[in-house]
This record gives structure tokens, sequence and C-alpha cells, in this order.
């Protein structure tokens, strides 16, 4: 590998991590404030990592390996989100999942051992 494609290919690798992100906070905000727009730009941020990836796949000199890795990676990603946001609703099915100030504050306090007495 030239000194530039070591380059090319480490700048396209933070791009993949960071569109990656990009989604899953995307994501997540559209989920908790039911915003059509986040959820298009979800959308979008998630299109931009599977053409990084693609860059990825057909323009570097990786090994084959790392490039299987980084396919099944994009797939997961895509997954990951939701199945977290799934997984945490039912893990606190009585708390409301939307943009609450008054929730921000808010600690489970038998998680940190301490409880209210009356």
């Amino acid at each position: 590998m030239t000194p530039h494609a070591m380059v090319a290919t480490a700048l396209l690798l933070g791009a993949f991590v960071a569109a990656a992100g990009a989604y899953g906070l995307l994501y997540c905000l559209s989920r908790l404030w039911d915003q059509p727009q986040l959820r298009i730009w979800s959308h979008l941020s998630y299109a931009t990592l599977c053409a990084i990836t693609a860059t990825l796949v057909a323009l570097t000199p990786l090994y084959f390996g790392w490039k299987i890795l980084i396919v099944v990676s994009c797939g997961a990603y895509l997954l990951i989100p939701a199945v977290t946001w799934r997984y945490l609703t039912r893990l606190h099915p009585g708390e409301k999942m939307s943009h609450d100030p008054r929730l921000a504050g808010h600690v489970n306090r038998s998680m940190l051992g301490v409880h209210r007495r009356s």
C-alpha cells in the first residue's frame, strides 16, 4: 500500500465511523422527538455509510477479509439503533420516551442503591 493509498483509506475509514455514528444518533433523535426530518436525515446518513462502504470495497487496497468485515459492519449498523431502542423501551416500560425536560434529571434510584423511605 502506498502512502497516498494509506491516507485515503484512513480518511474513508474515519468517514465510515462518523457516518455510522451520525446514523445512530439521528435515528435515536428521530424516535425520541418524533420528527420526520430527523428520520430523513438518518436515512441519508445510512445511505452515505453505504456509499463509503462501496468506495472502501471497490477502491482501496485493503485485504479481502477487512473488506468483508466492513460490509458486515455496515449491515449491522442498520440494525443496532433499532434493536437498542426496542431493548430500552422494554427495559423501561413505564417511562415516557420523549423529550421532556422533567425527565432529564431522572435517575433510577434502585440502580444507585438509594431507596425512598416513607
